[in-house]
């Protein structure tokens, strides 16, 4: 590593405590008001206490993380929620790449892992269609923003779909 790569990573671990409490704080708000939203039919988030191994992530974590999961109900369409997601999001931006100090989100259609060179076979692609659904998943990196902004944001876009 270079020196000045150390110093970047120095700086950044001074306060990495501080960035991941508001992850967490971002994370178990907006998976609330996600849970919450008439149009979301999942959310996968272990701060949940609904979510299925909620109180093994509990016992094994002091901080839940700002990442998750949701699926949107089936009568609303992924791909076409993904393109309204891009052009009118203000806060949140869409992105393939996940984990950053500002909050992203990313579509992953069920039909393009199918034909992607990552290998499902059989069980293994009916358990993630069981979790994904039919149409996909979106998954989101809650960033440093101020949580009200987030939700707020995310609930513009869901109301007009």
């Amino acid at each position: 590593m270079s020196p000045f790569n150390a110093w970047l990573t120095m700086r950044g671990a001074s306060t990495l405590s501080l960035r991941m409490q508001q992850h967490q704080k971002n994370g178990l708000k907006v998976s609330r008001f996600l849970e919450s939203h008439q149009k979301v039919s999942a959310v996968f988030y272990p701060g949940l206490e609904s979510h299925p191994q909620h109180e093994i992530a509990r016992q094994q974590m002091d901080n839940f993380s700002g990442m998750l999961g949701f699926r949107l109900a089936s009568e609303y369409n992924g791909k076409e929620a993904a393109e309204k997601m891009i052009q009118d999001l203000r806060v949140v931006k869409y992105a393939v790449s996940l984990g950053h100090h500002r909050s992203l989100i990313w579509f992953m259609p069920t039909e393009d892992l199918m034909q992607s060179s990552f290998e499902l076979h059989g069980e293994q692609m009916e358990s993630y269609k069981r979790f994904a659904g039919d149409d996909g998943i979106f998954r989101l990196s809650l960033g440093l923003e101020d949580d009200e902004d987030i939700v707020e944001d995310l609930q513009r876009v869901l109301d007009e779909l």
